[in-house]
């Protein structure tokens, strides 16, 4: 594991800076969101392993409370000293793998996956009339409205459990100008394609579901249809409701049985999946995979998808590359922190930087 090789200043870079030791407001609402979703994971973990699990999600329930207490006593305790989002996921996850329970919500991504693959087709073939600015325009709504469906977000978790027109969704997204809006610029590298800017894009994926299957995807294959050779990046395990890399596998294949295009890309090496190495719905580019530097030797664009991996963490981060933030913010208090509300647009575009 090692600094993500495309960072521009890998001595300077912080993966997540809000540190919850000064700002004792956001400390408690923090720990208070965590407490309270917490129980709603050992729910679901309840459902995904059954009646085995009734020792484990006493256990875990037990653990975690008590690791909660002690950081509202001493916010100070963890290891390391550290008191973040970052840290606050990483001992979440710990407690729920050392007592069995590393995947709460598999049943939910499962049944997200199929219902997303079955509205697949419908998305793919809306935007295939489209040209130019608007179509791409399209594609950066669907993975806004794909990025709705998160159960990391207590205010936008409920809507993974209803049907949802994930067409209509996309139409009635917030307007223009978003909170963060480079699109125009953007576009200027879009919309002459075929052929592409970029020969490689590495894309780090978030949730599955609607916004890997309906958000990401369409987005992937297009570039692909360009000339973009993708790597979809992913976790190595599973955290909240975010695709891991073998499941990343498995929905392509399963994508590629019910699209030619995509099955045709593939046959032809323009989609790689690897594993970031990590393991939270933020991610720290100063210790990534191995198998990730390698894919992205020759990366000339790095996509950052979702608030976790592109707002909660890296939102400042600089690259060698051209890179590109795709994110709803999802979270009142992350919202307010730049400015900005719940269901807020971000579509963040940087040119390389060098040094």
């Amino acid at each position: 594991m090692s600094h993500f090789r495309l960072l521009s200043d890998p001595g300077r870079y912080v993966a997540h800076d809000w540190d919850l030791l000064k700002d004792s407001a956001a400390r408690l609402a923090w720990l208070d969101h965590f407490a309270q979703h917490f129980e709603v994971m050992l729910q679901h973990a309840a459902v995904q392993y059954g009646r085995k699990a009734g020792k484990g999600v006493l256990d875990a329930r037990q653990e975690f409370t008590t690791a909660i207490d002690r950081l509202r006593l001493a916010p100070d305790s963890l290891p390391g000293g550290k008191l973040n989002v970052l840290e606050l996921c990483r001992l979440r996850d710990g407690v729920l793998r050392r007592h069995g329970l590393e995947d709460p919500f598999k049943h939910v991504k499962d049944r997200e996956n199929a219902s997303a693959a079955v509205l697949y087709p419908q998305v793919v073939r809306k935007f295939h009339s489209m040209k130019g600015q608007g179509k791409w325009l399209h594609l950066v709504k669907c993975v806004f409205a794909g990025n709705i469906f998160d159960l990391g977000s207590l205010e936008t978790m409920h809507l993974a459990a209803q049907p949802t027109d994930f067409l209509a969704a996309v139409a009635n997204g917030r307007p223009r100008p978003w909170l963060v809006d480079d699109f125009d610029r953007l576009a200027e590298e879009l919309v002459p394609t075929p052929p592409a800017k970029w020969a490689k894009a590495v894309i780090f994926v978030d949730n599955a579901g609607a916004d890997f299957i309906l958000g990401v995807m369409p987005m992937a294959r297009e570039l692909a249809l360009a000339g973009t050779k993708i790597v979809l990046a992913a976790n190595e395990l599973p955290s909240l409701n975010d695709v891991t890399a073998d499941e990343t596998v498995t929905v392509v294949e399963q994508l590629s049985t019910i699209d030619e295009d995509l099955a045709s890309l593939i046959s032809a090496g323009m989609f790689e999946v690897v594993s970031t190495g990590n393991t939270s719905p933020l991610i720290d580019l100063s210790d990534v995979s191995e198998e990730l530097n390698e894919a992205a030797a020759d990366a000339e664009l790095v996509v950052l998808v979702g608030m976790g991996r592109g707002v909660e963490s890296n939102f400042d981060a600089s690259f060698t590359v051209d890179s590109l933030i795709l994110a709803m913010l999802k979270d009142a208090a992350v919202a307010r922190r730049i400015g900005g509300e719940v269901f807020d647009c971000i579509c963040k575009y940087s040119p390389a930087r060098q040094g």
